[in-house]
This record gives C-alpha cells, sequence and structure tokens, in this order.
C-alpha cells in the first residue's frame, strides 16, 4: 500500500467522519462536490445502519447507486464487500482498511482492485460508516 495516498485516505475519511458525527446527513453535500471529498477517482462513501439492512446513502461517481440496499454487495470474485466492512466498522478501533476486493473505477466499466480505510460513527443514535479507497492498479 503506497504510503502517502494510504495516510491522505485516513486522514480523508477521518475528517468526512467527523463531519457526519457533528452534522449527520447535513454533511453529505460536501461529499458529492468535487473538491476535497471527491476528485479523481477518490470519494467519500457513506453508509447506514438500519437494524440488520446496510443502505449506502452518498455514493459520489453515480447518484442512481444512493439509497439502495447493499447488505450483501459482493464483487465479482464472490467477495462479500458489505460483510468485510461492517466488521471493520465493528471492530474495536472502530476504523481500519479492507482487504483488496473488485470494484468499477468511476467512468469505467471494468473491475479493478481496491482498498478501503472505513470508520463508523454515530450521529444522534444513527449509526454510519463512512469510508474512501484507492485502486491498486
Amino acid at each position: 500500500m503506497p504510503e502517502n495516498i494510504a495516510k491522505d485516505i485516513e486522514s480523508l475519511v477521518r475528517e468526512a467522519a467527523f463531519f457526519v458525527e457533528a452534522q449527520g446527513e447535513d454533511a453529505f453535500p460536501m461529499f458529492r462536490t468535487e473538491g476535497r471529498f471527491l476528485y479523481g477517482d477518490i470519494y467519500v462513501f457513506v453508509w447506514i445502519v438500519k437494524g440488520k439492512r446496510i443502505i449506502r446513502l452518498v455514493f459520489p461517481p453515480d447518484n442512481m447507486g444512493e439509497d439502495i440496499e447493499i447488505t450483501n454487495m459482493t464483487d465479482a470474485r464472490g467477495t462479500n464487500i458489505t460483510e468485510m466492512i461492517m466488521k471493520i466498522a465493528y471492530n474495536r478501533k472502530g476504523e481500519g482498511w479492507s482487504e483488496p476486493y473488485l470494484w468499477k473505477r468511476p467512468g469505467e466499466g471494468i473491475d479493478s482492485e481496491k482498498v478501503s480505510f472505513i470508520k463508523s460513527v454515530t450521529h444522534k443514535g444513527k449509526t454510519y460508516v463512512v469510508g474512501a479507497g484507492y485502486y491498486l492498479d
């Protein structure tokens, strides 16, 4: 994992998580606007936990992918991405790096290996999972 990009992603996610924890969904528009939280193929995503269901609330590459249930989202290899990310969100530290998984780059139809840094936060009793990642190739 390239050290500089990894540190940048961790910082980005922690900053975004701070805003979600403080403002809840009022923070979401800043994640959808080109700038600090959305540039090149780097973007912040946000999920919410609703009982046993996981809903993707923020997905800047394609807003049609927002407000959908992703409880059992898998990649082309069959890796359950949701399960992997939720294990990180619920670990003792409430944050950490995913294992590599396959994901399409924004604007491309080809799967590429990606890793994401995840952090869980709570706002007014709601649990949110904030993340961002980068492609390994």
